[in-house]
């Protein structure tokens, strides 16, 4: 049976018990994703502009609201490849991320996580440690405070390597038909770089409350600036060039990015993956040490993913 009305489906707050219905819609909602990442392109510029208010990062996702009860939190993830605003290093940096935290029902979070390097050889590249406050206000509102101090391994290549913390705050305004997201983040570095993330998203739900499946088609795009990015360069350049940003003090789109987050959560585990297309723009001038130009960075289109699975106790 399919229980289903208009304003159901208007709403993407739809309820599948048949489980072959439910295997074939997550098939489409995957090849509409290569669908959109290949025909897209050339209006996701014209997409973000429709958006009036700025989007977080993915702090604030649906199964990061405040819960009915307090809980501890065990996860481990696999990421691909570390990529930051639409940057990148020239070899893929992957790591595999054990994380423990406390969650509790008043929105108050704490957790930290180590990163390795799941390359050969290995190593403990990352230690995070964050915390924050989640609320709602009301069925559509719902926003959040967080920062995250950053450990890196001296002989790390991930480009946010610099970056030694970050402070910011994220919402979310639900729609129905479209949730509008904003954030803004604080990353400190030799420069504290002010970035400012805004786009839209549309959640779809499959399930109850305890199997629920959420897929949440996300259009976004990164502003600010890319001090940490200088940094980085720089650092691995040693004494040989300067690193030069063009109107480093400005704002800049930094990248526009495509997404398709899928997750399951039960009562006492759940599991996300999230496939990302970044478009990343306005490179770096790399300069000599006399101050002429040596070259200008070419930034190339990159996709990666997130798989992690985490249980509640």
């Amino acid at each position: 049976m399919i229980a289903v009305n208009v304003r159901q489906i208007i709403d993407g707050h739809f309820y599948f018990t048949d489980c072959y219905l439910t295997k074939l819609l997550l098939l489409i909602l995957l090849i509409d994703l290569h669908f959109i990442i290949i025909c897209m392109k050339p209006f996701i510029t014209s997409l973000l502009l429709l958006s009036i208010v700025y989007n977080a990062n993915a702090q604030l996702s649906k199964a990061d609201k405040k819960d009915s009860s307090s809980n501890f939190k065990f996860s481990l993830s696999y990421l691909s490849n570390s990529v930051y605003n639409g940057r990148q290093d020239s070899v893929v940096v992957p790591y595999i991320t054990p994380m423990i935290g406390y969650f509790d029902k008043s929105g108050f979070f704490a957790d930290a996580s180590v990163s390795y390097l799941a390359t050969t050889p290995g190593r403990i590249d990352l230690t995070t440690i964050e915390t924050g406050y989640n609320f709602t206000a009301g069925d559509n509102f719902s926003a959040g405070i967080y920062g995250s101090k950053y450990f890196y391994s001296a002989k790390s290549t991930a480009i946010q390597s610099q970056i030694s913390g970050i402070i910011g705050s994220a919402a979310t305004y639900d729609l129905s038909f479209i949730s509008l997201n904003a954030g803004v983040d604080l990353a400190f570095s030799q420069k504290t770089d002010i970035i400012v993330n805004y786009g839209i998203s549309h959640p779809f739900y499959i399930g109850d409350d305890d199997h629920l499946w959420t897929i949440e088609p996300s259009a976004l795009a990164n502003t600010g600036t890319q001090n940490f990015y200088a940094a980085a360069k720089a650092k691995r350049r040693g004494a040989v060039t300067n690193v030069k940003v063009s109107s480093s003090s400005g704002f800049k789109v930094l990248d526009y990015e495509l997404s398709l987050p899928i997750s399951y959560d039960a009562q006492s585990w759940g599991l996300y993956f999230t496939p990302t297309y970044a478009i990343p723009l306005n490179p770096l001038l790399v300069t000599k040490p006399n101050g002429s130009i040596f070259y200008q960075e070419t930034l190339s289109n990159v996709f990666y993913a997130e798989l992690s699975v985490y249980f509640k106790f």
